[in-house]
């Protein structure tokens, strides 16, 4: 039931970022292709690049230079330049492994497909594996077995990166569905003792194949290790040795000669030849001074708390650190880290002591579960040393290596506790783990880029509509009315963006005649308040803005159909506007109107703008 349960989450998350489909997976929208169904196709044909570079990056005295080849990045943005040529950076397992065949076969899926199709089977492998691990618990609970496979669901970052469509997810997503295949056939291989030679040896090329997707998931094949000390009694050393290392390390020489038949270095993954927002001519890959941000991020900084749905975004760094950033550190994306949105993995750090003083309660699987979490925290801090920046999505890598063992550890021990002790490990473990899943959802439904609430603002809106009790609640918590969102697409200020602050993060905009700005406030009882802003009129001249003869006055319209205009000082002045709210969520709509009479009409009414500053609320 948890499976059907997420595996339907999964695939509603994925169609509505984009739509599900077994064809258009080379023709997305405004002219873009998915660069892991062409290099399918570059395969099929017997080439390993995605194509020739165009000829007006390569006339640049720098192509690889942000200044100078913006313009040109459009549809091939993150590619690798190399011999004039375009090749991608990330791993070729899941192309080999899904999309040929799928061509093959006539199918050309979507990368909401694709991404579907590797999460719902490693969410099945990873949850298959989590059963073994309960079958080796005595008297777990079941609310606690049912929990332990909603917080695998939820809290492994999967869902919040089903929430964007790019190629490095589909790499992502199928690095983790070969590692969970993967760690299944181990963990059940030592839980029973026995496994067929067909099993070791798809055991093999499935971390081969997780090494192949994401180099970082190399170090996984450790826990071969385990199962070959495991096995060595149940069959010939020699054909065991040979089953378990042979598909894996067929799989790093591939790789190797991968990147040797690319750049002519069998070593070299092409990081150094990136299209991206920074030279990586320039950029410094591989510094110590990097782990200690790249740890923060990635374990301790927290989730930043929002007034509306989904009331969770991530933090914004680097403000959350508490040291300076390296010089050569590159603008991070806004990174949540593990602990504070799956305080569950706590539990990891009793994994040592239930494989040296308790091994009756794990019996063979707490030592491969430890090797995992090394895994995990090798992939952790190669990613912190190698790259000068943070993102959520290469979570990932790690998090449910380090999930499953806290999972094992969390039931183990409270099934092994007796009297106050066990009830306090039993919640207080729950409470962690339901914290970790109500993290994970939020998350998922805004992503990286918030594509819900922009491509189904209906969706949305009923979202925030049905959880609009909870607004009203923090609302009411805070002393009075919050302004909590504005959307305006030109945007001149914007407030700081802290852990305290509940308020819009943009103050300052300015709109065309045409334009709108979209205000949605949280009051938390009935009353009126003013809405206060510098405005003045503007006009647009060669697309820099200047006083002039804009908009002078400008419509509100809401809550509800109330609609009133007010007019705007014509060399501008603070303009207080009052606003009756009800309780819960207040939309208003912000739109100047142009009065003829009092403006010059030699300047054309597509150029006249009103410029609305320091946007705020108070008393009225």
């Amino acid at each position: 039931m948890v499976f059907l349960t997420a595996a339907m989450f999964y695939l509603w998350t994925a169609d509505t970022t984009y739509p599900l489909a077994l064809h258009g997976g080379l023709h997305l929208i405004e002219g873009e292709t998915d660069r892991y169904n062409q290099l399918a196709n570059s395969f099929l044909h017997f080439r390993l690049s995605v194509g020739p570079a165009p000829r007006g990056l390569l006339s640049q005295t720098d192509p690889y230079d942000p200044s100078q080849n913006g313009a040109l990045l459009s549809g091939i943005n993150d590619d690798l330049l190399y011999g004039g040529r375009l090749y991608l950076l990330w791993g070729p397992a899941p192309v080999v492994v899904l999309l040929v065949p799928m061509h093959l076969l006539g199918f050309i899926p979507t990368p909401s497909l694709t991404d579907s199709i590797f999460a719902i089977t490693g969410l099945g492998f990873a949850l298959a594996t989590l059963r073994v691990l309960l079958k080796q618990v005595a008297d777990a609970a079941l609310w606690m077995c049912v929990l332990a496979g909603v917080t695998l669901a939820l809290a492994s970052i999967v869902p919040f990166i089903e929430r964007s469509t790019a190629v490095n997810q589909e790499a992502i997503l199928g690095g983790f569905c070969f590692t969970m295949a993967g760690v299944w056939l181990a963990i059940s291989a030592l839980a029973s003792r026995r496994a067929s030679l067909w099993r070791l040896v798809l055991m093999s090329l499935c971390f081969g194949l997780a090494a192949g997707s994401r180099p970082t998931l190399g170090l996984t094949a450790l826990v071969l290790v385990p199962v070959y000390m495991s096995l060595r009694s149940t069959r010939p050393h020699r054909g065991l040795l040979l089953a378990l290392s042979a598909p894996v390390g067929m799989c790093f020489l591939l790789l190797l000669a991968y990147n040797q038949a690319r750049f002519g270095n069998p070593l070299e993954f092409g990081e150094q030849y990136q299209l991206a927002g920074y030279n990586p001519k320039l950029a410094h890959f591989g510094d110590r001074s990097y782990v200690p941000p790249g740890a923060w991020f990635y374990l301790v900084s927290p989730p930043r708390p929002t007034i509306l749905f989904p009331f969770l975004q991530l933090g914004p760094p680097p403000m959350s650190y508490p040291a300076a950033l390296p010089t050569k550190y590159l603008p991070p994306e806004r990174t949540a880290g593990l602990l504070p949105m799956a305080p569950i993995v706590i539990f990891l750090v009793a994994l040592p002591r239930i494989w040296r003083r308790r091994p009756g309660l794990l019996g063979p699987l707490a030592l491969p579960l430890l090797i995992l979490a090394g895994a995990g925290m090798g992939a952790l801090v190669f990613l912190s040393y190698q790259i000068p920046a943070t993102t959520q999505r290469y979570e990932v890598d790690f998090a449910t290596l380090f999930l499953l063992g806290a999972l094992a550890a969390w039931i183990a021990l409270s099934t092994e506790a007796r009297g106050a002790r066990r009830w306090l490990l039993r919640i207080g473990g729950g409470l962690l783990a339901a914290w970790s899943c109500l993290t994970g959802l939020a998350t998922s439904f805004s992503g990286p880029a918030n594509l819900l609430a922009t491509e189904h603002p209906g969706t949305w809106n009923t979202l925030q509509k049905i959880s609009s009790p909870l607004s009203t609640a923090i609302a009411a918590a805070t002393g009075g009315p919050v302004l909590a969102d504005v959307s305006a697409a030109n945007v001149l200020e914007s407030s700081p963006v802290t852990y305290d602050r509940l308020t819009a993060e943009k103050t300052g905009f300015w709109l065309h005649t045409s334009e709108q700005a979209n205000l949605t406030i949280v009051s938390p009882d009935t009353r009126t308040v003013a809405l206060t802003s510098s405005m003045f009129p503007a006009v647009l001249f060669s697309r820099a803005i200047q006083d002039g003869p804009g908009a002078t006055a400008i419509r509100l319209r809401g809550p509800g159909a109330e609609s009133h205009i007010y007019s705007v000082p014509l060399h501008g002045g603070v303009t207080r506007i009052p606003v009756r709210l009800r309780p819960g969520l207040n939309h208003l709509v912000l739109n100047p109107i142009t009065n003829t009479s009092q403006t010059n009409a030699a300047v054309p009414v597509s150029q006249q703008l009103l410029v609305i500053k320091e946007l705020s609320l108070a008393n009225q």
